[in-house]
């Protein structure tokens, strides 16, 4: 019967992700019973060497000099080189915004470049900074070069890439499945990111206005395609009768569970949340967020026990926070496998820079 069931399971999630290959897969589909490109399976990640007794290691660095902070951390787990040296990085900031003020509403560029740097002394030497923009295009898809940065100046004489991925409003795509889902048939991941030998995820921590937290699982949202994007959050003409059959929360509670579901589908082996200061109301504005200084840089090969400490922080200098939402999507996220919700299974090392 299990098995019966598993099969209708990705039967159904075929059938969903005919609607995304369009009509020839569906002719194909209809005659043989088999999805002529069938979906690709989720991003092999390197596994988490940042492990003790079998339960992850969160660290914890107190401060407000981030090149001290993440010198320290790193020194705790013992470098990114025990991934290996030989592998292409993607360094993913949050680079959603481009305000003149813009930490901590986006990720600092002086810390990823100094990521960046920290990388080459390990041996590492193709590193690119790669985050999809959330600014829309004329042509209605989210893109454009992230020049505001300063980064693009910096990378020819400094040894690294940059790529906003969609500066011609698309990317080649790589459609992503799998059968533990509950919320999402498809997922599209840009190639360049699923191809990636390393990934270093680098968010900010700020209360999401829907979820009410926005930190290393949700920024993986910034390497998927448009559609998906929109599918997550029900936007779109697509999207609108869904939409409007669901109450506000069960919109929420749906991009929460999509949110764990293309966590899965990137699998980033790396998180640095830079939280030295954070948004405490409102993740779109410095001005209307009211940020905080928390002083913490959280790094982790877990993304789930990172954004549960997180969260936690959060809470620790702002009172009235409460997770809400977003607690499906580290109880999904831990389900799926992804990491681990309950710091009682982590191991925080918490030390000074």
């Amino acid at each position: 019967m299990a098995h019966g069931i598993r099969s209708r399971r990705i039967f159904i999630r075929d059938l969903l992700a005919l609607s995304i290959a369009g009509p020839t897969a569906f002719r194909t589909f209809a005659a043989t019973g088999t999805v002529e490109n069938p979906l690709s399976p989720i991003r092999k990640r390197i596994p988490n060497p940042f492990m003790e007794n079998g339960r992850p290691v969160v660290v914890v660095v107190h401060g407000d000099d981030f090149p001290a902070m993440l010198a320290q951390g790193m020194d705790v787990l013992g470098g990114f080189a025990r991934f290996g040296t030989g592998k292409s990085v993607i360094v993913k900031p949050n680079f959603v915004f481009d305000k003149k003020t813009r930490y901590p509403a986006t990720t600092d560029e002086k810390s990823v470049l100094t990521t960046v740097e920290y990388f080459q002394k390990e041996g590492f030497d193709d590193i690119t900074v790669a985050d999809r923009r959330g600014k829309r295009t004329d042509s209605g898809r989210a893109g454009g070069k992230f020049e505001w940065s300063g980064l693009n100046e910096l990378a020819e004489d400094g040894g690294f890439t940059t790529d906003s991925l969609m500066d011609d409003a698309k990317a080649p795509t790589v459609q992503v499945g799998d059968d533990s889902w509950t919320t999402m048939p498809t997922i599209g991941v840009i190639k360049k990111i699923y191809e990636a030998g390393l990934i270093i995820n680098m968010p900010t921590l700020k209360k999401h206005s829907q979820t009410n937290l926005t930190c290393s699982l949700k920024n993986n949202m910034g390497v998927l395609d448009v559609p998906t994007t929109e599918d997550m959050h029900l936007w779109g003409e697509a999207n609108k009768a869904a939409h409007d059959s669901m109450s506000s929360d069960e919109v929420t509670r749906r991009l929460c569970l999509a949110v764990a579901e293309a966590a899965m589908a990137v699998s980033p082996e790396m998180t640095v949340i830079d939280a030295r200061k954070v948004l405490c109301k409102n993740h779109g504005s410095v001005a209307s967020g009211e940020p905080r200084e928390a002083n913490r840089l959280i790094i982790s090969g877990d993304p789930v026990a990172a954004d549960a400490y997180a969260a936690g922080v959060l809470k620790e200098v702002y009172e009235p926070y409460d997770l809400g939402p977003s607690r499906e999507t580290l109880d999904h996220a831990a389900a799926l496998g992804i990491g681990v919700a309950d710091l009682d299974g982590v191991v925080v090392k918490v030390v000074e820079a």
